[in-house]
């Protein structure tokens, strides 16, 4: 009998929880990339403001 790869693997680790459950954001580096970062830095402050009606 035949099993999935998903059924044959083992329970993710500490590491793989982590990286599932962590935010990624971009790395910002030149001059030109503040207004992004910004933009960023507000989304994320939005979210946080409104975070009970996004749940």
């Amino acid at each position: 009998m035949l099993t999935s790869p998903a059924a044959r693997r083992s329970p993710p680790t500490v590491a793989e929880k982590a990286h599932t459950h962590t935010i990624k954001l971009p790395v910002w580096h030149r001059e030109q990339d503040l207004k992004l970062a910004e933009q960023y830095v507000s989304a994320a402050r939005k979210a946080g403001e409104h975070h009970k009606e996004l749940l």
